[in-house]
């Protein structure tokens, strides 16, 4: 199956993962054939291509659904949506199937420690790592909470590279007053506050993220 892909290299994105995968998709509605059919076709893709996870965007599915599979314990998600996630974050170090070059070179995310799922199938779902699992490999418990948010990024259009997270401070975003932005605290606990406000967290040693 067919997996869209940037490989591009000039500086410029294939039009097909734009209109993907850079592309929002609505709550959808599904019959049951629509839904049996969409988990074999990604549960297909997903063993086709290996990996943790798949969105139906990355095989040209402009459906809300996305399925995961860490240590053969299957998640189909119909409708996902995060409803919840907390303030602090972990570091984490991400590939996406659809932009080749991170499979070898990973970049550093930030994903928060542990969110909360609505789905139209499975109801609300909570992912949270386990950081006593994570001694000389990750659990499966993190691995399924940075998965989730992963795969459900990709239905809001948004990709690993959109969540790159670098200590260098340079910042040439230019922001309004009033536009809220993520800053991080030096314990790791983020906030969202409005550009005008940011002075005030800089001097207790938070950073825009």
């Amino acid at each position: 199956m067919k997996l869209i892909t940037d490989k591009l290299t000039n500086g410029l994105t294939n039009p097909k993962f734009v209109e993907y995968l850079k592309t929002p998709v609505a709550t959808t509605s599904f019959t049951t054939n629509e839904l049996d059919s969409l988990r074999e076709q990604l549960s297909s893709a997903l063993k086709e291509h290996g990996g943790l996870g798949i969105a139906s965007t990355q095989i040209g599915i402009k459906k809300r659904a996305c399925l995961i599979n860490v240590d053969g314990d299957e998640l189909f998600l119909v409708n996902p949506i995060i409803t919840n996630k907390s303030n602090d974050g972990f570091i984490f170090y991400e590939g996406c199937l659809s932009i080749p070059k991170t499979l070898d070179t990973p970049v550093q995310t930030i994903r928060a420690t542990k969110v909360t799922v609505k789905t139209d199938n499975l109801g609300e779902l909570t992912f949270e790592i386990n950081k006593e699992g994570d001694k000389g490999e990750v659990s499966k418990e993190t691995l399924q909470t940075v998965v989730v948010q992963h795969e459900i990024d990709h239905l809001d259009g948004i990709t690993i590279k959109d969540r790159v997270y670098s200590t260098t401070v340079s910042n040439t975003t230019k922001y309004g007053r009033n536009d809220k932005i993520v800053m991080k605290a030096p314990d790791g606990e983020f906030v969202e506050v409005k550009y005008k406000k940011a002075n005030d967290y800089f001097l207790k040693g938070y950073e825009i993220v």
